[in-house]
């Protein structure tokens, strides 16, 4: 461990790269004497209202979202008049039934029991079989809605939330996977390079890689796939144009090293954001044509805490992960590969549906005006 974490006015080359590899080591290693953040007071008054209406809450949040998902798609569509035979039901009447499916974790023939319950609550218009739920797992237009739906659950929080982190995860398909043990096993001792790939187990994941505001803990993008060939890194260029159409105030993005390199970096500055991703232990300070990333390793050797209070933020993907699996500890029930992805996105909006049920008496973040007003 170091005794200063102070870098010299004038180095050579050789003693700068020296300083940065012993000061990555000493990070990554739990060396270094970092200096923790304190910890925020939470207000358990408001913690348990927030618990005892969450159903209620939650319940109206969803029709409401939908609703207003359901008019901005209706208003880029011109619609003609109906068509020959029996009308089919509303997309919208669809996804507020897969959204509360999702919450209350129940089956398609449950959540048609729960339908004929709660469909005043829902604003249901008509009831339908469990048949018309399964089939809206790979409905086009209940998936556009539910992208409507993302971007309306990060509206109460825009431009509030500028610091973001990112990270990947897998949803398993059977109850006897762990994605994380999976993930050790890639990368095990005695592998000559570390695999970037998502990792395979005996059976499938649904892997997703998702952004969550480091303040709010809402996800700004959500993108699964289910090929186990393919890298976390190839998700970045759009989850980052995701985030900041959603949030044009981000300023910076956090990530653990799978995301440090000079190819996410470029993404990063030609969005105009700030990286704070942790590099590798061999990694130097060239640009080789990316400003941002010389500007990134620089900046952690002048002022390491400063960097590292900044980049430890990136905890908040975890967290949202993890929020993900403890209110869903069993795996995905979806046969056909396409109803496995929507259902594991349900997963995600409805996690940023409870976030801003919670906030509303956490942090006084409204959601009322912005839906009530979404015509546009």
């Amino acid at each position: 461990m170091f005794v200063t974490y102070t870098l010299p006015v004038k180095v050579d080359s050789v003693d700068r790269a020296d300083f940065l590899h012993r000061l990555i080591t000493s990070v990554r290693e739990q060396d270094f004497p970092y200096q923790k953040r304190s910890k925020k007071r939470m207000d358990w008054s408001s913690y348990d209202t927030a618990q005892c209406t969450e159903i209620a809450d939650m319940l109206d949040l969803i029709r409401d979202l939908v609703d207003a998902a359901d008019r901005r798609v209706k208003a880029r569509k011109a619609t003609g008049p109906p068509g020959p035979g029996r009308p089919p039901v509303e997309a919208a009447d669809v996804a507020k039934v897969m959204l509360a499916q999702s919450y209350l974790g129940l089956s398609n023939r449950g959540a048609e029991g729960m339908l004929i319950l709660l469909w005043r609550n829902l604003g249901i218009k008509k009831a339908f079989s469990y048949k018309t739920i399964e089939r809206g797992y790979d409905k086009e237009a209940v998936n556009e809605i539910l992208d409507e739906v993302m971007d309306l659950s990060n509206e109460p929080i825009e431009g509030k939330e500028t610091t973001f982190s990112i990270d990947g995860s897998g949803t398993p398909t059977n109850i006897r996977q762990n994605y994380s043990d999976d993930r050790k096993r890639q990368n095990g001792k005695g592998k000559k390079a570390k695999d970037d790939t998502f990792p395979k187990g005996d059976r499938d994941y649904v892997y997703a890689v998702a952004v969550i505001g480091t303040r709010y803990k809402i996800f700004s993008s959500y993108q699964n796939t289910s090929e186990h060939n393919v890298s976390e890194l190839a998700f970045v260029p759009q989850a980052v144009a995701e985030t900041k159409a959603l949030h044009p105030e981000m300023d910076m993005l956090c990530g653990d090293g799978y995301f440090a390199n000079r190819n996410v970096c470029k993404t990063l500055q030609d969005h105009g954001v700030t990286p704070r991703l942790l590099p590798r232990r061999n990694a130097t300070t060239k640009r080789k044509g990316v400003f941002s990333w010389t500007q990134m390793v620089m900046e952690l050797m002048r002022d390491p805490q400063q960097w590292l209070s900044e980049y430890y933020k990136r905890e908040a993907s975890e967290t949202g992960f993890s929020m993900l699996k403890l209110r869903n500890p069993g795996p995905l029930k979806k046969r056909l590969i396409p109803r496995r992805l929507t259902e594991d996105r349900l997963r995600g909006l409805i996690h940023n549906a409870r976030r801003l049920c919670y906030l509303y008496y956490l942090e006084d973040v409204q959601t009322a005006p912005i839906l009530k007003g979404s015509n546009s």
